[in-house]
């Protein structure tokens, strides 16, 4: 018996870290792989499509558990699935909350994500003063932290637009996420121009201490859709 502890022990301290390889460059190989075979074209929520990386996913219901948002916006609705994605996790958590799903088209929408009634649907550019309106109105209505997610226009130029838009309304702890920052050579799709990334870049440029980067939550997974998009408010 003490033999066959002893034998355990030794593959769990000296063997069995020696099989647990370590591939610095692995994250971005799978990183290419996942994005140049379109796999995020296929991932569907409760049969809805949702074009998002899973781990990513899997990070914002973390932190909306930590946040506890009363109010998530999303710019960029496509079919919905991600807006019914937070909702339903919002829904576990408990606390109330709206969900307010931006995008200049939305005649593809899902019916599941037009009958949840804790989704409120803009049609409109996601740039456009009329979403800052509603943004501050639902903010009234849901006093607390809010949850923002950039996904709809991939330009710098709109990107920036939308973040000076929710500058003055979030507020400290609010939490951004500005997605897609990936292409561009950040590392995928090279050839794009210049897209969120740029944007987060030019922002801070000018506005250099309006966030804190969460590298750790960035890095979690080891690839994300919104590499140094991952932004905490300041106060």
């Amino acid at each position: 018996m003490n033999n066959t502890k002893g034998l355990r022990k030794t593959f769990a301290n000296r063997i069995f870290p020696r099989l647990l390889r370590h591939d610095d460059q692995a994250p971005e190989r799978y990183h290419h792989w996942f994005y140049n075979n379109k796999i995020w074209s296929r991932t569907k929520w409760m049969g809805i499509d949702t074009w998002k990386s899973p781990s990513d996913m899997w990070n914002y219901q973390e932190i909306l558990f930590e946040l506890q948002p009363s109010l998530i916006v999303e710019f960029g609705t496509n079919r919905g699935g991600s807006a019914l994605f937070f909702a339903m996790v919002m829904r576990q958590i408990g606390k109330p909350f709206r969900v307010l799903s931006v995008d200049i088209d939305q005649t593809m929408v899902s019916d599941a994500v037009h009958q949840d009634p804790s989704i409120e649907l803009l049609q409109c550019s996601s740039s456009d003063p009329a979403t800052a309106a509603a943004v501050c109105k639902l903010r009234l209505s849901c006093p607390g932290r809010i949850f923002a997610i950039l996904d709809s226009d991939h330009s710098r130029e709109h990107v920036l637009e939308e973040m000076k838009l929710l500058r003055p309304i979030l507020s400290a702890d609010d939490y951004l996420i500005v997605e897609d920052s990936n292409i561009n050579g950040h590392p995928v799709a090279p050839l794009w121009g210049p897209g969120p990334h740029e944007a987060i870049d030019d922002y801070f440029r000018v506005f250099p201490d309006d966030y804190r980067r969460d590298r750790e939550r960035e890095r979690k997974f080891g690839f994300t859709f919104a590499p140094a998009g991952f932004l905490v408010r300041n106060a």
